[in-house]
């Protein structure tokens, strides 16, 4: 499995998982959230168990570990301190803003991210309104110096 199928499955589970607020996910709403088959679901889920990233039971769904959530939870992140990046800084219309930011998560890391989102004055929400979550530093959001 590539690493952008892996990470858009992670935020997509992270992503149901806040919106649905429950921890059992099933194939069906996965496949319905990212337009695809169930079939496929499957397929992905039993590789992203494999590295523990998900507890996975046929006919029962789909439980994120805490590695797999927080690892869901570093790529919303990424993506929607982009969201704010590309707002704030290019003229991109505001329906386009998310493909850009799906396109660019993958090859941003944390640091990278932290230090935009420092830049930025440490957003709380993406331009959807949606929230950012905490980097996991201590000083979350990251301050900004004077």
């Amino acid at each position: 499995m590539n690493p952008e199928t892996r990470e858009e499955y992670l935020e997509a589970l992270y992503k149901i998982s806040l919106k649905e607020k429950k921890d059992r996910i099933k194939t069906g709403e996965i496949a319905e959230h990212m337009g695809i088959s169930s079939p496929s679901v499957t397929e992905v889920l039993q590789k992203l168990e494999e590295e523990d990233l998900i507890e996975y039971r046929p006919y029962h769904g789909v439980e994120l570990t805490e590695k797999g959530r927080e690892e869901g939870k570093r790529i919303v992140r990424i993506h929607r301190v982009l969201e704010v990046f590309l707002d704030e800084f290019f003229n991109i219309p505001e329906e386009d803003i998310h493909a850009k930011a799906c396109e660019l998560e993958h090859i941003f890391d944390m640091d990278m991210v932290d230090d935009i989102c420092k830049r930025l004055g440490a957003p709380s929400v993406c331009p959807h309104g949606k929230e950012i979550p905490k980097c996991g530093s201590e000083r979350c959001p990251i301050e900004t110096e004077d």
